[in-house]
């Protein structure tokens, strides 16, 4: 069972790896021997990867579940061991590519980047199935992870590839991704089945990231008809840079309260809604699969109140800005996050997993309700 599991997992992460390849490398210069060499030594250092984790792991006597080692243990493997070991060994793989200025823009940088992370994925994914011992949840749980390698290799890949302009940012894209990285796979492979539901934030997160850098590379096809294209980099660049005028202070706090009372109304409104509708909250345990729908239920009201906190803040705004709006969100989870750490610990991961989405959901409000 376990080979056949294998075996379907690695056939997904390659179908995954296919897919973002062809979009990157259309209309560029075809170099066999470079994508093989990418290819090939990333999928080296996955296994390398698997084998110095289980070996560090086993003399620290640490665990990614929590169940083992508890949540600081759990943290420690993830966020100070797998994590920045994984990425750095994917730059490793990259980084002759860089040096020998075989990178002609930052499509080829996430190119090379994203081979060495489907390299890397589906070795680490048939590794993960041999040695585990529930062979469906973690052929499931490597399918899931083979979309967060993907995505944060090609993030500090577009980043390195940028030239001079991106070697200034690379080093702060690639530590946003090993924390990025750290929680996805905390949450997949620390928690239980029932909070694979708070990566559904991060997942779509990944998926707008991935539409603005390719509507940067004039690469961004939309999947429906009649879609909205997403904003290029530029674009968010420039709506977040400030304007002729500094950062208001007094809209960021006041936009902060504006977010805080809408979270706590929304999610107060979805707790009634969901006893309207016989939603038990108290199964809202890691353990327990049937706890996926009182997370969605709260994560959906919590999320749906950042577009809403961002326009209003934008509407009341002479200025028009997303800049202000932005910091407002980011103050209030960080408000948020210490409340929860001290009466619902619990909730603090599910916030954490929130909040990429949060802050693009509060520009995008904030960009619609502001005079652009």
């Amino acid at each position: 069972m376990k080979l056949v599991l294998g075996f379907l997992t690695i056939a997904w992460v390659a179908l995954v790896g296919w897919a973002a390849f062809r979009r990157l490398a259309r209309g560029a210069k075809q170099s066999i021997g470079r994508y093989t060499y990418a290819l090939v030594l990333g999928g080296f250092c996955g296994a390398a990867c698997v084998w110095l984790e289980r070996l560090v792991m086993s003399r620290a006597e640490l665990s990614f579940d929590v169940k083992s080692t508890g949540v600081a243990g759990a943290l420690m493997a993830t966020f100070l061991l797998a994590a920045p070991l994984e990425e750095a060994a994917k730059v490793l793989v990259v980084w002759p590519l860089y040096s020998s200025r075989r990178m002609h823009g930052p499509r080829y940088g996430a190119l090379y980047a994203v081979l060495a992370a489907t390299g890397f994925a589906a070795v680490e994914a048939g590794m993960r199935i041999h040695f585990g011992s529930q062979p469906v949840l973690d052929a499931f749980r490597s399918a899931l992870g083979t979309l967060s390698h993907i995505f944060c290799a090609a993030a500090w890949g577009y980043a390195l590839g940028s030239g001079r302009r991106g070697s200034r940012w690379f080093s702060s894209v690639w530590i946003l991704a090993v924390l990025l990285h750290g929680l996805y796979d905390h949450i997949l492979w620390g928690r239980g089945p029932g909070y694979l539901t708070a990566l559904l934030p991060i997942l779509a997160f990944m998926a707008f990231g991935s539409a603005v850098a390719l509507r940067e590379l004039e690469l961004f096809k939309p999947p429906l008809r009649g879609l909205v294209e997403p904003p290029s980099l530029r674009q968010v660049r420039e709506a977040l840079r400030p304007a002729d005028q500094p950062v208001m202070l007094r809209w960021v706090f006041a936009g902060m309260f504006v977010t805080l009372g809408l979270v706590i109304v929304l999610s107060a409104l979805s707790v009634f809604v969901g006893r309207r509708m016989g939603i038990d909250f108290t199964l809202a345990d890691e353990t327990d699969v049937r706890s996926a729908g009182p997370l969605a239920l709260l994560g959906t009201a919590v999320l749906a109140a950042f577009p809403l906190a961002g326009f209003l803040i934008a509407r009341a705004n002479a200025a028009g800005g997303v800049l202000e709006p932005a910091l407002s969100t980011l103050v209030a989870l960080v408000a948020l996050v210490v409340l929860l750490s001290v009466t619902a610990p619990a909730g603090v991961l599910l916030l954490l997993a929130l909040t990429p989405i949060a802050i693009a959901l509060c520009c995008g409000g904030a960009w619609l309700g502001s005079e652009h």
